[in-house]
C-alpha cells in the first residue's frame, strides 16, 4: 500500500452512500466569509484537469516533503485551482468551509488533524477523518458532507463541519485520499 505523503497531491473522496459522496471541490464564491475565495462542496466528476478537486498535503507542523502523514498529524490543504488556497473553516467555524489564500496559524482555522480510522500511518484508499484545529470549535469540527445544496449547481453535497461521535461511523465524515500521478 501506498502511504500518504506530504508534498503528494490528491484528490479528496467523500465516504457517503458507499463511496458515492464526491470529491473535496472548491467551487463559487465564498458565502460567509469575503476574506475567502471560494466555497467547497462535493464534485461528482473528477479528471487531473479540474484543478478545483485536487489538493495538496502540507505540514503544519514543519514536517518535510516526501515524509509519511500519520494519524493526528496537523496538515493543510491546499487547493489548486487558480489562486493556491487552503481549506479554511469560516463564519465562526461552524457551517461552512471555504479556501483561504494563506494559512492563519494563529486562529488554528486552516490546520486540520488527520486520523486514521485503522492504524497509524496512513495510506492511500485509507478511511479517514479530518479534524479542525480550531480552539472555536473543540470537538465539534468533523468535516463532512450535508444535506444543504451547494452554492455551485453541478455539485453533490455542501461540505461542513460538525459534532459526530469519535467512532466514524457516519459516511458523511469518511474521506480517503487517491493520489494524482506526477
Amino acid at each position: 500500500m501506498t502511504s500518504l505523503v506530504y508534498g503528494k497531491f490528491y484528490r479528496i473522496e467523500n465516504g457517503f452512500d458507499s463511496w458515492k459522496g464526491g470529491n473535496l471541490d472548491a467551487c463559487g464564491r465564498a458565502a460567509c466569509c469575503r476574506k475567502n475565495l471560494y466555497d467547497v462542496s462535493t464534485s461528482e466528476f473528477f479528471s487531473i484537469e479540474k484543478l478545483s478537486s485536487i489538493w495538496k498535503i502540507e505540514s503544519a507542523n514543519g514536517k518535510a516533503d516526501g515524509m509519511p502523514v500519520v494519524t493526528n498529524d496537523a496538515i493543510y490543504l491546499v487547493n489548486q485551482y487558480e489562486i493556491k488556497s487552503y481549506l479554511d473553516v469560516c463564519g465562526g467555524g461552524i457551517h461552512i468551509q471555504d479556501a483561504s489564500t494563506k494559512p492563519k496559524k494563529n486562529q488554528d482555522t486552516t490546520v486540520w488533524i488527520i486520523l486514521a480510522h485503522s492504524g497509524v500511518e496512513i495510506h492511500e484508499d485509507d478511511t479517514v477523518s479530518l479534524l479542525n484545529e480550531s480552539s472555536e470549535l473543540k470537538d465539534e469540527g468533523y468535516l463532512h458532507t450535508d444535506n444543504h445544496s451547494p452554492i455551485c449547481d453541478e455539485n453533490l453535497f455542501n461540505v461542513s463541519v460538525g459534532y459526530y461521535s469519535p467512532d466514524f461511523t457516519n459516511e458523511r465524515l469518511q474521506w480517503r485520499f487517491i493520489e494524482i500521478p506526477d
